[in-house]
């Protein structure tokens, strides 16, 4: 039985093990001491096992990949079967530059390197989604070439109808339009070393290890890029893109107040039933997490894929927050496979910052595909290193992609700005 299997098991077992105490908690009744601590324990687990399931199923690649590829005469090839992606797989093992290499061309960049086949491209970016739960929330934007292009956003809500009297001339409604520039900033996975040995071998699946080592190093590159990256030289991310909002009437920063307390699993009381601060907690309270919902308007909340968004650390201490009977005040949020907060899934993406005082950070709200953009140049790069290491006996593997986020529209989106303790 596979390792991923192992764990999927475990956390089955683990959800049954707890599901009276769930359902009681559903139902509305009052835990005791044992079973509140019993549950609190079991909301550790899972979300460790969680983890560590996250971590199988990436470092399995290669073997979750063997449904969509056909046998061979002991080689592994792709479906995409094309001379294209035959000559691609000649490329990494033996560093054969065939004429279908050379009619797809050096990639953009003084690295030179060759472009990935159409078949390797789409797989990337099907693992890069593993590693960027906002990034792949975005609006995607696939382009063919890498220029800078114009992005136009618009906020009508300023624009309202009015009632016309007989007669009377319609008056003109002007929408303003604001504009910015989509550019294509190169990001690479660093080198990952093979031994020529292992390169060469025909049993040795070399086309599934360089996807999984590249999609691991640029989707964590590109999963930070688009949270918090400054726009300038680098794209922009979506808490630097709110954080610099202000006025807005839906969408932007929603401001935390001081000192409000929470009840946490595990604390020790200093004020009775209240015992500390969110901040210290680590979490919002109750009535904070219903201002962020409703900061957003109504009619972005309605939209498929409104989420909330916030790093495992964050989900742990809202799973800890208790009634004032020590009971979980969010029963619905300890099923790890499908956190849901007030009717939201909740997307996990530890490339998001703790909450922090005074700072825009911790805790996304939203429909993020109308808040950004995020702009993927078609057919990344590969770039294959056959004398760098040679006295190592290996070969370096860089590869490489082009993308870039903006914001469209930041009235569809929230971020939590804490106050201090």
């Amino acid at each position: 039985m596979s390792h991923v299997n192992q764990i999927r098991i475990e956390m089955r077992d683990l959800a049954e093990s707890i599901r009276p105490v769930t359902d009681k908690a559903n139902r509305g009744e009052r835990l005791s001491v044992a079973e509140s601590r019993k549950l609190a324990d079991a909301s550790q687990k899972m979300s460790s096992l969680g983890v560590e399931f996250q971590r199988a199923r990436l470092d399995s690649a290669a073997a979750a990949d063997a449904a969509s590829r056909t046998p061979g005469d002991g080689r592994s090839s792709f479906v995409d079967d094309s001379p294209e992606a035959r000559a691609f797989t000649e490329y990494l093992r033996n560093g054969t530059v065939s004429p279908e290499m050379r009619a797809a061309g050096e990639a953009a960049g003084s690295a030179g390197g060759y472009l990935v086949p159409p078949g390797w491209w789409q797989r990337l970016q099907v693992a890069l989604k593993a590693y960027g739960g906002v990034a792949s929330h975005f609006q995607q934007l696939p382009t063919d070439t890498g220029q800078p292009m114009q992005w136009a956003t618009v906020n009508p809500t300023a624009v309202l109808g009015s009632l016309l009297a007989e007669n009377t001339q319609v008056s003109e409604s002007d929408y303003a339009f604001g504009q910015g520039t989509l550019s294509a900033y190169m990001y690479n996975s660093g080198v990952q070393l093979v031994s020529i040995q292992l390169a060469q071998d025909s049993a040795f699946d070399i086309d599934a290890f360089i996807l999984a080592r590249c999609a691991e190093a640029l989707g964590r590159a590109e999963a930070a890029a688009v949270i918090s990256g400054t726009g300038s030289g680098q794209p922009l991310g979506i808490i630097t893109a709110l954080a610099a909002t202000s006025g807005q009437t839906s969408g932007g920063v929603y401001q935390l107040g001081t000192g409000t307390k929470v009840n946490v699993a595990g604390a020790a009381s200093t004020t009775g039933a209240n015992q500390v601060t969110e901040l210290i907690a680590g979490t919002l309270a109750p009535s904070d997490w219903l201002g962020v919902l409703a900061s957003v308007d109504k009619a972005y909340r309605a939209l498929p894929g409104t989420s909330w968004f916030m790093n495992d650390v964050t989900l742990q201490n809202t799973r800890l927050l208790t009634n004032g009977f020590g009971d979980p005040y969010y029963p619905e949020l300890q099923d790890d496979t499908d956190p849901k907060l007030y009717g939201y899934p909740v997307v996990v993406d530890n490339n998001l910052p703790n909450l922090t005082a005074s700072t825009a950070s911790g805790v996304i709200f939203g429909h993020l595909e109308s808040a950004m953009v995020l702009r993927k140049v078609k057919g990344a790069g590969l770039l294959k290193l056959d004398q760098r290491y040679a006295d190592f006996l290996q070969v370096g593997y860089i590869g490489y992609e082009r993308i870039d986020s903006r914001s469209n529209d930041l009235r569809a989106a929230t971020v939590v700005k804490a106050a201090a303790s």
